[in-house]
């Protein structure tokens, strides 16, 4: 009897570690998580599930690897999903932003096909240009009207399509509307960072979560301390973080800087999925 207990307690033990092992290998090292969005078309599909690294190491994350994340908004700390996109830009990148995509250190990379762009069309060929749109099923997407022109919104891939349907003058009238460019450079950990009117709007909300809403803006300018200041120290590395799908993307563009601390991992691979052209895929 004393020596079945005695198997009893080891078996309870041996299972209390092995538990306990799992358990800090989810949380520390590598877990497991299920795709719910579209935000990585077609890197990853809404169902796949992936396994990610959580070790704080060099190059995790890395640029230009799929990783998960969450907001770093202060409205976002209590209920927040885990997002998914692509490291971009590191901290003490420059990132220079236009129609054509981003400039990473002046190397373009390019927009994801998927990405929306605003293209105007001048009404002398609107009627030819309906046309096609209808013909290709392109949806008519946010139309605006202007003075002798209209306003709508296309992906990438839907503008090569009308362009190969297009006779060379309908194409003349049809060009894409250049959003303001601006210049970003990523805040790094204990380094002076210059503070314009460009860089506050974007490191806005990380300035009041380090200072713990002590920071005061006003016209273009910070204050700390009620003092005008033109540069801040920042406590971590931040990261700019792009969907491959800016159809349901929620990223930088919307977030600003992302933290090292709201990053969990770069993306290993993929386990299971579906396509079977993603089963047991690593995912860069």
């Amino acid at each position: 009897m004393k020596q079945r207990l005695i198997s009893f307690l080891k078996w309870i033990a041996t299972l209390v570690v092995a538990v306990g092992l799992v358990l800090c290998v989810r949380q520390y090292c590598v877990a497991s998580y299920r795709v719910s969005t579209q935000t990585m078309e077609e890197t990853l599909h809404k169902g796949d599930c992936i396994l990610v690294n959580k070790l704080p190491l060099k190059g995790n994350p890395e640029k230009g690897r799929s990783v998960l994340f969450s907001s770093p908004l202060q409205q976002d700390t209590l209920h927040t999903p885990l997002l998914l996109g692509r490291c971009i830009a590191m901290p003490g990148d420059t990132i220079v932003a236009d129609g054509e995509g981003y400039f990473i250190n002046g190397r373009l990379l390019p927009n994801s096909p998927r990405t929306y762009n605003t293209y105007i069309i001048d009404n002398s060929v609107e009627v030819n240009f309906m046309k096609v749109l209808h013909s290709l099923n392109v949806p008519l997407r946010d139309r605006k009207i202007a003075p002798n022109a209209f306003f709508l919104k296309l992906t990438i891939s839907e503008e090569n399509r009308l362009r190969q349907q297009m006779d060379t003058e309908t194409s003349n009238g049809f060009s894409i509307y250049k959003n303001e460019c601006y210049t970003l450079v990523v805040p790094s950990k204990d380094i002076a960072y210059r503070l314009d009117t460009t860089a506050l709007t974007a490191c806005k909300d990380a300035i009041l979560r380090e200072t713990k809403n002590m920071a005061h803006f006003n016209k273009g300018k910070m204050y700390l301390d009620g003092r005008e200041t033109s540069f801040f120290y920042f406590n971590e590395d931040y990261y700019w973080i792009l969907s491959d799908n800016s159809t349901d993307a929620v990223d930088s563009r919307h977030l600003g800087f992302i933290p090292r601390s709201h990053i969990v991992g770069n993306i290993l691979f993929c386990w299971y999925s579906k396509d079977k052209k993603h089963f047991f895929k690593r995912v860069n």
